[in-house]
Parts: structure tokens; sequence; C-alpha cells
């Protein structure tokens, strides 16, 4: 029978360099608490444990959610999905805990299952050793061990997210738990999954796989609106999760679109005529547009017309302060078009416009 896994502060100091002393030795000193729940049957399981842990404490930096009682009221008061009936509920039962422990219901609910009255003593939630209860017992009740033991990160973090907030952060502590506690282990592929936010080589290579399928998008190195709202599309196509993650499934599905994927034209590779002509018209009118002598221009011949139109009622330098004003507020308003513009040009702000 193998030995059980300890852990040391020591090595959960290595894990969250920047997290708080009592919570790590919280945490540390009360580690046989993973035993009871199949967490320290092997590496793997522990590994992805603290992982999520790690993510969900912000470094093991806090064990109760970041917000001000009017957030709180404000985003959790009288939420029915929560079992919150007053307007306070929704600070009272704010998240606690290394899994976030969030509403009254989960309070109530998990306080039965440790024989604890959480419901009525709240506060209970953040402290080290019935915190990791909980999110031992939340862990059990999800199956999570079978999901740990496939080196499964995206199922495990959509059963503790609803969804894959922070999933590359995630990632990141996996890596990190596996190289203390399983040195030599190779978690991942090169490959990693790219996410709305990243940049760098393979977002390029990601965008250019999208472009070589006939949609119009920037190849800049920047995951944004644009690109995630082209990735979603092509993973409904194909019908894959439109999560707007580019993982193994949406690269397996991008490859057999492109067999020669291999031989991806580079950033600055050579476009066919038609595309560079619409993309030198385009520069005209972004440079026509951020331009600021057009306002002007439009302004004084809008002046001259109601000029020749019988400007009366008005002294010429009353005119001629008129003009003034209106020419800097339009002259403004054109400078800002163009830097909205070009904002949106460069894939920054979402919507298309190609």
């Amino acid at each position: 029978m193998p030995e059980p896994i300890l852990l040391t502060y020591a090595q959960l100091r290595r894990l969250c360099p920047r997290g708080k002393q009592e919570i790590l030795e919280g945490v540390a000193a009360h580690s046989l608490i993973l035993e009871a729940y199949g967490l320290t049957v092997n590496k793997l399981r522990l590994c992805h444990f603290l992982a999520q842990a790690a993510h969900e404490t912000a470094g093991f930096r806090t064990l109760v959610e970041y917000g001000s009682t009017r957030y709180f009221r404000r985003r959790y008061g009288r939420r029915r999905d929560l079992g919150n009936v007053r307007v306070s509920d929704g600070s009272r039962f704010r998240g606690r805990g290394i899994f976030q422990l969030t509403g009254r219901a989960n309070y109530r609910r998990f306080g039965q299952l440790l024989d604890i009255d959480l419901e009525a003593f709240p506060l209970l939630a953040k402290k080290p050793e019935l915190s990791l209860r909980i999110a031992c017992e939340y862990w059990q009740r999800h199956d999570l061990n079978r999901f740990a033991d496939r080196n499964d990160i995206r199922a495990i973090t959509r059963r503790i997210n609803g969804g894959y907030n922070g999933l590359q952060d995630r990632r990141r502590f996996l890596q990190r738990a596996m190289s203390i506690w399983m040195p030599g282990s190779k978690p991942f592929s090169d490959q990693r999954i790219l996410q709305f936010g990243d940049r760098g080589k393979q977002v390029v290579r990601l965008q250019s796989l999208l472009r070589a399928t006939g949609r119009r998008i920037a190849v800049d190195g920047l995951f944004g609106h644009q690109t995630l709202r082209v990735l979603k599309s092509f993973q409904s196509r194909h019908r894959l999760r439109a999560d707007g993650l580019y993982g193994r499934r949406s690269r397996q599905a991008l490859t057999r679109v492109n067999p020669q994927s291999s031989k991806t034209k580079p950033l600055n590779s050579p476009l066919s005529p038609s595309t560079k002509q619409k993309e030198k018209k385009m520069d005209q009118w972004k440079s026509y547009l951020s331009s600021r002598t057009i306002w002007a221009n439009l302004i004084g011949f809008g002046a001259l017309a109601l000029d020749i139109l019988g400007f009366n009622g008005f002294s010429s330098e009353d005119k001629s302060e008129l003009v003034d004003q209106v020419l800097k507020l339009v002259e403004a308003g054109g400078f800002i078009a163009g830097v909205i513009f070009r904002a949106l040009a460069r894939n920054r702000l979402g919507p298309r416009i190609f």
C-alpha cells in the first residue's frame, strides 16, 4: 500500500510564493483530510486539487471573495438559485473557503454534510481546516477524482467554475504543482489552449489558419473580440462546442480544413490582388477619416453656405466666434472618430466593420 502523500508548508510556499502564511500553514497542518477523500491515492489527483484551490484563492492569498457589502448585496442579494431570501444574504453568504462557497442554500447544504451549522455561523467557512473539508466534500460530490485521473483539467474547471474562466491560470498552477510533486512529468503538449486575451506567435498561427478558411480576420497576434467571434463561428459550423477556446479538437478541425496548415502563410505573406486592393482602399479611408483637415473643410463650407443664405441677425464678431467654436468641436470629433476607427481596424473593440 502506497504511503500517504503529506503536504508541507515549504511545498505549498513553492506552489504559491505570495500566499498568506496562516492559510498555507492551516492547509499543511490539516492535509490528512485529503486522504479521507481519496486525493492522495495518486499524485495527479493531488496536483489537480491544489491547482484549482490555488486559482480560486488567488494563490492562497484569501479565503473570502473580494468585494464590498454593497457589491455583494447587488450581485447575490435575493438570488433564489442560491437560496438567498433577503438582500443582506448576498453579503452574509458571500464566497468563502477554498472553492468560494456562496449562497444561503450552499452554506446550509454543506453544513449539514459536515454536521456544522454554517447557515447560522457563515464565518466558519473561511477557517483553513473547515475550508479544506468543504472543498474536499465538493470535490467528492462532483466525482472530480475521475477527471483528475484522466488529467482532464477542462472538465474539472467546468464543474467547479461553471465555465472555463481562468483556465490558463489553473493550467499554470497545475504545471507548477506537477513540477513539485511529480518532477520530470510533462502535463501538456507545447500546443496549449488559446483563449481571449492571449498574444503571441501561436495566436498569429491561429489567425492565419482562420483566414485561410476565407474569413476576414486581422492577423496581428492578439486574441481579441474579432478572433473570438470568428473562432466561435468556425466551431459552430463544425459541430464543436462554441466556447471560443482553441484546444485540441478545434486545432484538429482546422487542420482538416487546411491540409497545408504546416505551410501556413506568414503574417507578411502576399495577398491576392483583390484583397490587396480592398486593403489599400481601407487604408485610404482610415487616413481620410482620421484627418482633421476634412472636418475643418466641411465646417468651412457650412459657414460659407450660411453666409450665402443670409446669416442675418448676427454680427461679424458673433459669426466668427460661433464658427470658431463649432470648428473646434468638429475637429475634436474628427480626431476621436479617427482613433475609434483605427481601434476597430486593429481588432480592439470587436464589431466587424469589413
